[in-house]
């Protein structure tokens, strides 16, 4: 069973990894690069405000680490069928867990420790701790999170002790006590009552999968869940196939659409506006991409970064638009409408002008709003219009008509 996971993690990592050369793409990357860049500057600007002995500061800590513990699941690369050829070998499926729980406690305590290392700066200004007393608390941490993954291993069984399922007595109350005393009263208590709670979690996992069943359902569930997360984060990006974008009516945009002549022209313009309006991968995308943009502006106050990102983004939506011009290819009806290759073009960079100025919008206003700088607001409006234009003008014909003719 130790080979067989070997097996299906191999494959999880080659496919996690082509996911991944989309998301980091150049593109991605330079945004990434400033948005780290300016919430670092925003970070170390912040903490210089700070003082020692902020009332607030350490119930921000026991906040933040809680939420910590709550990133990285328990991954058993699962799939439907195993209900079927692997039931004969469910006693041996343990050394299988056993394996996906390694696995996986190598990804959640990189996470532990990165945190941990983030949080650092502001425990230093807001309290007048010693490292000892940070390597505890990272300590404590660490132990917490191995016992989150060992009560999913034993969630993954058919036990009937109900006290072990519930979420919020482990996921949220007994991990905020351990902390609260580990940060408010001693490290040492604290970590004391983290090595007590996950020996009994251990007990409970060690001592009695042998008389238990697994529970398939639920655990094939479990992992199908924790992979839908992941495709909806590559989805932002790239297609997956595995997520399907589910089509709505939305009669209330109709509105916008009607605005359209039905022209012989205006055939692919209506079609590409009803394709982003009702929900396809390519319309969640520009939502979600939309959305994310917006929340970054909220957070990040340097003038020259907010220009940058707002420039980065309409760039960044209008990139991962472009294969929608493909998207009614398949349909064999469109190859019959009495329409050339340049009208439909044209239509496509119309649509396109129109969805990114509406983001370009939306992204000004968000931030005259949440920073209150009208001339910020201005400059991006501006430099951003420059950019559609030239985007939609000669970036996309210059991108889709090479495909087209090699076609």
């Amino acid at each position: 069973m130790s080979k067989l996971f070997r097996q299906r993690l191999t494959k999880h990592l080659s496919e996690m990894a082509r996911y991944l050369r989309y998301v980091f793409n150049d593109h991605f990357v330079i945004a990434l690069m400033f948005m780290v860049g300016g919430l670092g500057f925003g970070y170390s600007n912040g903490l210089k405000g700070l003082e020692t002995g902020i009332w607030w500061a350490p119930y921000v800590v026991i906040f933040t680490l809680l939420l910590l513990l709550q990133l990285g699941r328990l991954a058993t690369l699962m799939n439907d069928a195993d209900v079927v050829f692997l039931l004969p070998r469910e006693r041996s499926m343990h050394a299988y867990f056993i394996n996906a729980k390694n696995y996986s406690e190598i990804m959640a305590m990189l996470i532990q420790i990165v945190g941990w290392f983030v949080l650092i700066p502001f425990i230093r200004v807001t309290d007048d701790v010693s490292w000892l007393f940070l390597f505890e608390l990272l300590v404590t941490q660490l132990i917490l999170k191995d016992a989150f993954l060992e009560r999913e291993l034993v969630l993954r069984y058919q036990y009937r002790i109900k006290i072990i399922q519930s979420s919020i007595l482990f996921k949220w109350l007994l991990p905020v006590i351990v902390i609260g005393v580990s940060y408010l009263v001693n490290p040492v208590f604290g970590l004391v009552l983290a090595i007590i709670l996950n020996i009994g979690i251990r007990y409970i996992s060690f001592n009695r999968w042998q008389k238990v069943q697994i529970d398939w359902n639920k655990a094939i569930m479990m992992e199908n869940n924790r992979m839908l997360g992941i495709y909806r984060f590559f989805n932002l990006f790239t297609n997956v196939p595995s997520i399907t974008g589910s089509v709505k009516r939305r009669r209330y945009l109709d509105f916008i659409v009607n605005r359209i002549k039905p022209t012989r022209e205006n055939t692919y313009l209506y079609l590409f506006s009803r394709s982003i309006l009702r929900g396809t991968e390519f319309g969640s995308l520009y939502l979600r991409l939309t959305l994310l943009g917006m929340v970054l502006l909220v957070f990040i106050q340097q003038q020259w970064l907010i220009v940058v990102l707002t420039i980065l983004f309409i760039y960044l939506i209008g990139f991962q638009l472009i294969p929608s011009y493909f998207h009614f290819d398949d349909i064999v009806f469109t190859h019959l409408y009495p329409i050339n290759e340049k009208q439909k073009l044209d239509n496509f960079s119309r649509t396109t002008a129109i969805a990114l100025s509406i983001t370009a919008v939306l992204l000004a206003g968000t931030t005259l709003i949440a920073q209150q700088d009208w001339k910020t607001a201005l400059i991006s409006l501006v430099l951003e219009g420059i950019e559609i234009l030239l985007l939609v003008k000669f970036y996309i014909p210059g991108r889709l008509l090479p495909n087209k003719s090699s076609n």
